[in-house]
């Protein structure tokens, strides 16, 4: 018995094959993994040299993954389809860098379809063939390599199973002391540098294994209860008093995508300025800049912030609030906290209403409306594809007609949305740009800073209406995130990655003092200036800003307003939902007007994205203008209703039915 034992874990020429294969194969596949990421295999070297600890654990994780050919009966086959699937993440990882400056996260699962909807803007059919074309050739090769390969003995010797298990206890053991030294930690607030400081597998397995909400270890009632005595007795000093106002102003945030003043880049000059109303504006005004969660792309992430006064470094590195817990959760934000003062909210963005599931999001903020694209007339496109920003001019001015009382309007811009084209596509724009940097950056500049100019027309006419305006309104314009540009992917890079700019513009006297802050920071500002009550996550901003332990307090507070037994609220602060309208006016069908071959649907305020459905059922429409579609004739049916519909014919609202059989 013990010889045959003994037997089993006797080392052979086809066991140290084995293991030899399985060495330079790993070794191999990391290198690969690595480069595809750091895309030099100087940086891989120096990853070697300077992070040889978080080197070697993703050498581990590597080996480990693969070591399950020591129980394969088909052994190139299962290294093979591991192999692929360790490179195709990797390829995935560094076109996710290219378009949108961060690296894939398990998050990104939940925003696939997201992702898909606007994968137009960044891949073309050259691109799909020649993926389409290599994805055919893996998986030819890997049904070839199958039906070739002929099933060899399971286990060549236990020695090598051995030697894997010995691994995983080394990996074990290292990565919990490299963890507990801090040798290997995420980097929250940058996780592109994250990424190549621990490592690509590390990291990316790290994404899957850290997607869990985790209590603040000194969270308790007593702790957060000390917080919201302290933040109250403070409240009762009138945190705000002096900027206190008589008439409630309207309060308006204008996120603009990918903002940033271009003249900072030093290598390149301008035919003319393409931001003069928003410089302006920042030399004569309250102005300065703000952190941001994220570059070159994650929008919603910095949206979140601004909204919410959350800070994302307590979150889960790389998810989509929106996506992963505010479209089921009701969410404190500055909606609620200025309804709670008698204000209407409104939120509008030109782009899809169910992207991010913004729609869902939205409501659970507290919002009265949303006006997202499908709602909007007189849209005009980019030469990029996506929508100018000038039509938001009018829409805000629309939500802050609707109502009597003062409203707070958020407002989120798409014109500057990359990506910037980085050759020559024969076209001509106004603003020129001269540099010594390679045609490939030139282009890019050429492109982003005619995008600038739309984003720059709507600052002014906002500016323009604000003045006209009877009612005290202040206005915040702001960036997300700095453009995914070129330039800006090396480490010495002289423009901070993460600070974007902010300037505020009001009809009535306000301090005009330049101030940096956070992301989280700005709704604060903007209600403090505009002298109205300051809601629990501003109030804590307020009294908090600068101390010591603000960061501790805020990750417990944030964490029991948003996870936990919400202690720090009031029971007036508890938002308890609401209902919310898609669009500013109601989708309205009036009538049907039958013809021989057609039927013409009459009604209000229709769009490029209204769809008849006849009982129940999408049917081809024709958009004629805002008060005319056309339909088919319909032999058959009863109930007439248009429909408005996002991406994937996602249904955002429905209009009043009709009976076409009268």
């Amino acid at each position: 018995m013990d010889n045959k034992l003994i037997s089993k874990f006797k080392i052979n020429k086809s066991s140290i094959v084995e293991l030899i294969s399985w060495l330079v194969g790993g070794t191999l596949l990391f290198l690969i993994s690595e480069f595809l990421q750091r895309e030099s295999i100087v940086d891989v070297i120096t990853f070697f040299k300077d992070r040889t600890n978080a080197f070697f654990i993703n050498y581990l994780i590597i080996l480990i993954l693969t070591s399950v050919i020591f129980i394969l009966k088909r052994k190139k086959t299962g290294y093979l389809i591991i192999s692929t699937i360790v490179i195709l993440l990797s390829i995935i990882n560094k076109v996710m860098l290219e378009i949108r400056g961060m690296p894939i996260t398990y998050s990104d699962i939940f925003s696939i379809k997201d992702g898909l909807s606007i994968a137009n803007k960044y891949i073309n059919m050259k691109m799909v063939i020649l993926v389409s074309i290599c994805l055919l050739i893996v998986i030819g090769t890997i049904i070839y390599v199958f039906k070739k390969e002929k099933k060899s003995k399971r286990i060549t010797s236990y020695t090598n199973i051995l030697i894997a298990l010995l691994l995983v206890g080394v990996y074990s053991v290292r990565l919990d002391n490299l963890k507990e030294r801090k040798v290997i930690s995420p980097l929250r607030w940058d996780l592109k540098e994250s990424y190549r400081h621990n490592g690509f597998m590390y990291s990316l397995l790290d994404s899957y294994f850290g997607y869990k909400r985790e209590k603040p270890k000194d969270y308790d009632k007593a702790s957060v209860e000390d917080i919201k005595n302290e933040v109250n007795s403070v409240q009762a000093s009138n945190i705000n008093s002096s900027s206190k106002k008589e008439n409630k102003p309207n309060i308006i945030f204008v996120q603009l995508e990918s903002f940033m003043d271009p003249t900072l880049i030093k290598e390149a000059k301008f035919s003319e300025d393409p931001i003069p109303n928003f410089r302006k504006l920042s030399n004569e005004n309250k102005s300065g800049y703000i952190n941001v969660p994220v570059i070159g792309g994650g929008t919603a992430r910095t949206e979140f912030e601004v909204l919410t006064g959350n800070n994302f470094d307590y979150l889960i590195p790389g998810e989509i609030p929106y996506d992963s817990f505010v479209k089921k959760k009701n969410v404190n934000s500055i909606a609620t906290t200025l309804k709670n003062q008698g204000y209407g909210a409104h939120i509008m963005h030109n782009f899809q209403g169910n992207f991010y599931n913004r729609n869902l999001a939205f409501k659970n903020l507290g919002f009265d409306t949303f006006t997202s694209m499908e709602y909007m007339q007189n849209l005009e496109d980019t030469h990029l594809g996506w929508r100018k920003d000038i039509v938001l001019a009018d829409y805000i001015e629309k939500a802050l007609n609707k109502t009597k009382e003062s409203d707070v309007v958020y407002a989120i811009g798409v014109e500057g949305h990359g990506g910037y084209p980085d050759y020559d596509r024969g076209e001509e724009f106004p603003i020129k740009v001269e540099t010594n940097l390679p045609d490939k950056d030139m282009y890019q500049l050429y492109n982003y800073a005619n995008l600038l100019k739309g984003s720059d027309d709507l600052v002014g006419k906002v500016i323009e209406n604000v003045d006209k305006r009877e009612e005290d309104t202040i206005v915040v314009f702001f960036s997300d995130h700095l453009p995914k540009l070129n330039i800006f992917s090396g480490d010495n890079m002289y423009i901070d990655k993460y600070e974007v700019p902010y300037a505020i513009y009001s009809n009535f006297k306000i301090d005009n003092e330049k101030q940096n802050l956070e992301a989280y920071q700005l709704s604060t500002l903007m209600l403090g200036l505009a002298g109205v009550e300051y809601g629990p996550m501003e109030s804590l901003h307020a009294k908090d800003g600068g101390k010591e332990n603000y960061q501790e307090q805020l990750e417990l507070v944030q964490y029991d307003m948003l996870f936990g037994k919400q202690f720090y609220l009031s029971d007036k602060d508890k938002y308890k939902g609401s209902s919310m309208k898609m669009g500013l006016d109601d989708i309205v069908v009036e009538k049907v007007i039958k013809d021989k071959d057609t039927m013409i649907v009459k009604g209000k305020n229709f769009t490029s994205c209204s769809y008849v459905y006849v009982d129940g059922k999408k049917v081809e429409t024709t958009w004629i203008d805002e008060n005319t579609l056309k339909i088919g004739n319909i032999d058959k049916g009863k109930s007439l209703e248009v429909k408005q519909l996002g991406k994937y014919d996602g249904v955002l609202s429905s209009s009043n039915k009709i009976n076409i059989n009268k």
